[in-house]
């Protein structure tokens, strides 16, 4: 017990005073000010945390507080598979973080960033988890009433791996799925199963299992011929859950392999067109695991409401990771859009009452946005679900960070143009700075003019770069100085070579030069960010790719005053028709949503591009 009224101290700078009177009993968290006396009733030992925090933020006066969750456990996810492998101090924050807010439980998504015993290139060269990271971790959070849960995949997701499908992992089936029935897949499951079994102690375990939807249509066909999908993902679970069993896990999984295939088959419908699970799905899913529907995009909560009614079909307990901390479309984060979709889905949960809520923090595309980043979207989700009003939210969401909640939120403006689209994906800041200047892309869709947002972006968050989370709000300031110069720049490239102003030319060359230096102190800013809160490996990833865009920069630069000096007849990107059509994903006007591989310099290819997420 000592080793959490530590950790209070260390991050709320609280202490109980030697009266307080701290009990554990049933029925949540009550916590009380009395005529300056503190009572606090506690079910988990998380739950001194929780209170410790609105006693904080609560000050000196007189107050009753009594707290019940939506769902039994309340889970956080954090992705650290897409190169941003959180390291051991981040990880500890974060711990602390969700104890103050009201978290149970915390799952480090890995696909194949952690350790496993004879599988030597399984996250080789990653920045991986070692199992004595593991270990310690495990212990960290249980001191502090916090269940650390493997996340793992044992299925589909695993990318990195097919590097060494010829080497090592002599078992996938096609894309990234692992090939279903063979030796070599539950040889590497059950060495997976044994290393995380000597370094967690919870019995719960996320399996995966989520977006394989080409199973069976690769190796295994060939060996097999064709079968039912649903055959073949119940025969592989039966499998993996035996693996678990014998290691005494109780697997979690993601729902969409059964509920989506339903949905997309008619003969899973009755007469009014609603979807029917199969009975023979329904009966031989095995009793033990719990089933996660997750569903990040719905603004309001009637529209989460048919794919939950689906999962009311199943025996098994249900877990519902609705709404997200969308940090997945660039550097920073999406948080209103974030605050929008959690709220609903919260609200949609009263309706279905789900074993387990989970907010997901998803890093798609590398890993770029800071998880930190995300600290009034997970503060948020964890209140919705407590019943927290939004007044005292932003009271414990000050006495947590140092930050005012409202000010916090100005560091997605960039994203969000000052808040005037927060009911959208779109990732400005991302396709804005790497959009080539020459041959650009999105500058067919994209409004010149909204390149202010980012001067204003900038102007809201200045003096806010000092105390503890000043990190982020300086990393977003160098971005927004890069985007504020470059934004608009490949129109006015374009536009003033097709007039033949050499004068506009020549000031697009200096600006150019200005925007070369702006990405140079931008990568600064960023590596320090990165190395703050994740391992080094996977930075190489950012820093390959932010080099490569200030030495495309220089290359245009000089081939611009090449051709102003006479030394060339002319530009050739500057002479294509750029094609509105081309670009996917368009959201309000003028803005679009670009995953990496299309925000990232052009449109040619990469020599051997497959679908790898990072």
């Amino acid at each position: 017990m000592e080793k959490i009224f530590d950790e209070i101290k260390r991050e709320l700078g609280f202490e109980f005073s030697e009266s307080a009177v701290l009990k554990k009993a049933g029925g949540g968290l009550k916590v009380a000010r009395v005529n300056g006396k503190i009572t606090v009733s506690y079910t988990e030992i998380s739950g001194i945390f929780r209170a410790a925090l609105i006693l904080k933020a609560m000050g000196g006066e007189d107050f009753e507080v009594e707290e019940k969750r939506a769902a039994k456990e309340l889970c956080l996810m954090i992705d650290c598979s897409r190169n941003a492998v959180k390291n051991a101090e981040t990880v500890k924050k974060l711990i602390r973080i969700i104890a103050a807010a009201g978290y149970t439980s915390l799952m480090l998504y890995t696909e194949d960033t952690f350790e496993v015993d004879n599988e030597p290139m399984f996250g080789y060269l990653r920045g991986k988890y070692t199992k004595a990271e593991m270990k310690e971790l495990d212990a960290y959070a249980a001191d502090l009433g916090i269940e650390l849960i493997p996340c793992i995949q044992t299925l589909a997701h695993f990318n990195q791996l097919k590097r060494y499908q010829y080497s090592h992992f002599k078992c996938f089936d096609c894309s990234d799925i692992l090939l279903a029935g063979e030796t070599r897949t539950y040889e590497l499951i059950e060495n997976i199963f044994k290393t995380l079994r000597e370094c967690y102690k919870t019995e719960k375990i996320h399996i995966g299992m989520d977006e394989a939807w080409l199973l069976g249509r690769g190796r295994y066909l060939d060996k097999n011929g064709y079968r039912d999908p649903f055959d073949i993902i119940l025969g592989h679970l039966k499998k993996v859950c035996e693996i678990a069993g014998k290691y005494n896990f109780k697997p979690i999984m993601w729902s969409d392999m059964f509920w989506r295939i339903a949905y997309a088959d008619e003969s899973c419908k009755d007469e009014n067109g609603k979807v029917k699970i199969p009975e023979k799905v329904l009966s031989e899913i095995p009793a033990d695991v719990a089933l996660c529907h997750w569903d990040y995009h719905c603004l309001k909560s009637e529209d989460y409401y048919e794919k939950l009614e689906i999962h009311t079909q199943f025996k098994n307990d249900i877990w519902f990771a609705g709404g997200t901390a969308e940090d997945n479309r660039g550097f920073l984060p999406h948080l209103s859009y974030s605050l929008k979709v959690s709220a609903a889905a919260i609200e949609a949960s009263k309706k279905f009452q789900p074993a387990a809520l989970m907010e997901t923090v998803w890093g798609d595309n590398g890993g770029e946005c800071a998880v930190m980043a995300n600290l009034p979207a997970i503060v948020h989700y964890a209140s919705r679900a407590i019943g927290v009003s939004d007044e005292r939210m932003k009271k414990e969401f000050l006495a947590l960070t140092g930050v005012r909640f409202d000010d916090f939120m100005k560091l997605e403006y960039a994203q969000t143009f000052g808040g005037k689209y927060t009911e959208e994906i779109a990732n400005p800041a991302k396709y804005g700075l790497y959009n080539d200047v020459f041959s650009g892309y999105a500058d067919a869709v994209i409004d010149g003019g909204d390149k202010k947002y980012f001067s204003a972006a900038k102007r809201a968050i200045e003096g806010m770069e000092n105390g503890e989370y000043g990190y982020l709000f300086r990393t977003a300031i160098s971005l927004n100085e890069v985007l504020a110069l470059k934004y608009d720049v490949g129109i006015r490239l374009r536009n003033a070579y097709r007039k033949k102003d050499k004068e506009e030319l020549k000031i697009l060359a200096e600006t150019l030069g200005k925007i070369e230096e702006k990405i140079g102190a931008f990568i600064k800013d960023y590596r320090k960010q990165w190395l703050k809160e994740n391992k080094p490996q996977g930075l190489e990833i950012q820093e390959i790719r932010l080099g490569g865009l200030k030495e495309r920069i220089k290359g245009c630069r000089e081939r611009l005053e090449e051709y102003l000096g006479g030394e060339s007849e002319n530009i050739p990107e500057l002479e294509e028709k750029l094609l509105p059509a081309a670009v996917s994903r368009m959201r309000n006007p003028g803005r679009c949503d670009l995953f990496s591989h299309e925000a990232i310099a052009s449109v040619n290819a990469f020599d051997g591009f497959t679908e790898v997420d990072v």
